[in-house]
């Protein structure tokens, strides 16, 4: 069944009327009907189930059939990511981890950061198509850019900081999400500074290597996020 996206449908909505752009796609690409069944969800663990009432290239309405709610899982994963140079690669993280399902992403302005600016509107929408494509219920939460020494002094739960500095680290295959909230730093291309590896010492974040390899940032928060799931499910 499809599933389209509405953030502020709730439990107790009786109908739901689909923007413009939804009702076309209704109409003309997926040609819907009056009567067919729909899923709609708030990207908060709702799933709503409706039946088309009315289908049109503008305007399209569905009633509600039932409604489902998933809970949260009991273990949170929050990547925060030095955005990469070209922004294109991060669009495509951000795809990734949503379909892997992680619960936030923070977007962090290190030391060696090249990208200092980020267009959240935009990785917003590619989130929601993700969300959609892959059939799930709960959209990572995007926070706003924080500059790492602020983000490090707020740190809830247990954080893993990766970075390339040839001293003691704990293997990424060894970890799995053990706490309630759980935080992955990736750095930028040019690698976390000695300072703030240093200050994330400090804070008891536990230092991990991804292996021999050197990885891309994107690819480091794709494999990093994906073990630390794959661990905690096995």
């Amino acid at each position: 069944m499809t599933l389209f996206f509405d953030q502020h449908i709730k439990k107790d909505t009786q109908n739901v009327r689909f923007s413009n752009e939804e009702s076309k796609h209704l109409y003309k690409v997926l040609r819907k009907k009056s009567g067919d069944l729909i899923r709609v969800t708030n990207g908060k663990g709702l799933a709503w189930e409706g039946r088309l009432d009315f289908v049109a290239e503008r305007g399209s309405v569905a009633v509600i059939e039932k409604v489902e709610e998933f809970p949260m899982a009991k273990r949170q994963l929050h990547l925060a990511i030095a955005p990469t140079k070209n922004m294109s690669r991060m669009e495509w993280l951000v795809e990734k981890l949503t379909e892997l399902g992680i619960q936030s992403i923070t977007p962090l302005l290190c030391q060696h950061s090249e990208r200092k600016v980020i267009k959240p509107e935009r990785l917003q929408k590619i989130m929601v198509a993700a969300l959609k494509q892959s059939q799930q219920y709960f959209i990572p939460q995007l926070h706003p850019m924080q500059a790492f020494h602020p983000f490090l002094a707020q740190l809830q739960g247990t954080g893993h900081l990766a970075h390339c500095y040839p001293q003691p680290k704990t293997p990424l295959k060894a970890l799995s999400l053990q706490e309630e909230h759980t935080t992955l730093f990736i750095g930028p291309e040019g690698d976390f500074s000695p300072e703030e590896v240093a200050a994330a010492e400090a804070r008891q974040v536990t230092m991990i290597s991804l292996g021999p390899q050197r990885f891309r940032t994107e690819t480091a928060g794709l494999l990093g996020c994906h073990s630390l799931l794959l661990n905690s499910r096995l």
